[in-house]
């Protein structure tokens, strides 16, 4: 393929229109919007004025599969499951929206469907985080402390969703899947040694559907993840901190700076990053370089490893285990929405 790839828009509401098209308008030399596709008609037509694709659709169903090369993905968890397992058959490259499926063991079926594919084709799913410039240079700049055995902390706040929604019948369920999946994704990606236990604990509030929620990861080598996640708060706040077995302390506060508060215990304060004021979001929310990197591997002019279905997969299967503390019996079934 050429820096021309045909794309396709699928799913025009809220995520697409403020979090992804920004971004995308502005890789335009790389892909070039053809179709928008979206059950409502309306929210189908907004993108198409913005985009300039020639063609709207209202169901995947209507697409000409041979007319578009890759596809941006951005639907509720189920119809999401379906259209990336119906497109990468097809040869179809997918950038599909966390959390990518409807349950653990649907997101297994697509993974392995996907893996059955030619290895040319791409899945990436929006893990957004793992590309902000802050997170990923406190990635950077803590990986010796974290080869060995290490504490993180991650903090993910945000207030929605506050009520059920994808079939869901919890609050915090459907909190944890939409937004508590990039805690439990960041948690495997700082630390790669596996997870062999997870302990939840939910801080008891005066309002059913507003909570905040302890989880202690423990892995296999000795590190220790300890994630505070909710949508108590009354703004958003990601925070993430790696303490390192010499008594070093990295951190990456609000997305903004990293600092090394202690080194080998003692105090430092040195500033390893900061974001430059005139960002506009591209680097600090990581929308940008991840949608980037898509491009780019669509077009061929690039191929490096970016979070797939496996990882999604095994984020889900974190939050199962995480839900059997967090949800009452009565409502709890692991791996399904």
């Amino acid at each position: 393929m050429t820096h021309s790839t045909r794309l396709a828009l699928i799913g025009c509401g809220k995520q697409m229109r403020k979090n992804l098209l920004p971004f995308l308008r502005r890789a335009e030399s790389e892909a070039r919007a053809v179709v928008c596709v979206d059950p409502d008609t309306e929210q189908a037509r907004r993108v198409q004025a913005v985009t300039g694709a020639p063609h709207r659709y209202t169901s995947v169903a209507d697409l000409d599969l041979g007319s578009i090369d890759a596809a941006i993905v951005a639907v509720p968890p189920e119809p999401s499951a379906d259209i990336a397992e119906k497109l990468v058959h097809k040869g179809i490259h997918c950038f599909v929206e966390k959390p990518a499926g409807p349950s653990t063991e649907r997101l297994r079926q697509v993974a392995v469907a996907a893996e059955e594919v030619s290895a040319d084709v791409r899945v990436q799913v929006g893990f957004n985080f793992r590309y902000a410039d802050a997170i990923r240079r406190l990635h950077e700049v803590s990986a010796a402390a974290r080869a060995q055995p290490c504490s993180v902390e991650i903090e993910f706040f945000s207030r929605h969703p506050s009520a059920p929604q994808w079939k869901v019948p919890t609050a915090i369920e459907s909190w944890i899947r939409q937004n508590g999946v990039h805690a439990f994704d960041l948690a495997q990606w700082f630390v790669a040694s596996p997870i062999e236990r997870v302990v939840a604990h939910e801080l008891p509030g005066a309002d059913p559907d507003r909570f905040m929620a302890i989880v202690g990861l423990y892995h296999a080598n000795g590190s220790h993840t300890t994630l505070r996640v909710g949508n108590q708060t009354k703004r958003f706040v990601v925070n993430a901190t790696v303490h390192a077995a010499d008594g070093s302390v990295y951190t990456a506060q609000s997305l903004e700076r990293v600092e090394l508060v202690r080194d080998g215990g003692i105090p430092s304060g040195a500033r390893l990053f900061a974001h430059k004021p005139l960002d506009h979001g591209w680097g600090r929310s990581g929308f940008g370089p991840e949608l980037q990197e898509f491009l780019q591997a669509c077009a061929g002019t690039s191929w490096k490893p970016t979070p797939g279905l496996r990882d999604a997969l095994s984020a889900s299967m974190l939050c199962d285990l995480a839900l059997e503390d967090l949800t009452p019996p009565s409502t709890a079934d692991s791996g399904t929405m």
